[in-house]
C-alpha cells in the first residue's frame, strides 16, 4: 500500500504540517503561486499536474511532534 498522500508524498511542493495532536496534513506549496492548486489537497492525490518529483531526503515537516 502506498502512502496516504498519494502522489504528495514524493512532491517537491508538498510539506507535512503537524498539529498537537499528532495528526499530519499535507500542504501544497505550489498553492501559494497559483490558484489552481488547493492549500490542503484532498487526499490521496492521484493526478496532478504541478507534480514535481521531490529529492531524496529533502521532506519536510513542521509543528510538534
Amino acid at each position: 500500500m502506498g502512502s496516504p498522500f498519494g502522489l504528495c508524498a514524493g512532491c517537491a511542493h508538498q510539506r507535512l504540517i503537524a498539529n498537537t495532536r499528532g495528526s499530519r496534513f499535507s500542504l501544497c506549496e505550489r498553492s501559494f503561486d497559483d490558484p489552481r492548486y488547493p492549500k490542503y489537497p484532498r487526499t490521496p492525490v492521484v493526478e496532478c499536474g504541478g507534480y514535481e518529483p521531490r529529492e531524496p531526503r529533502e521532506l519536510r515537516v513542521e509543528g510538534t511532534k
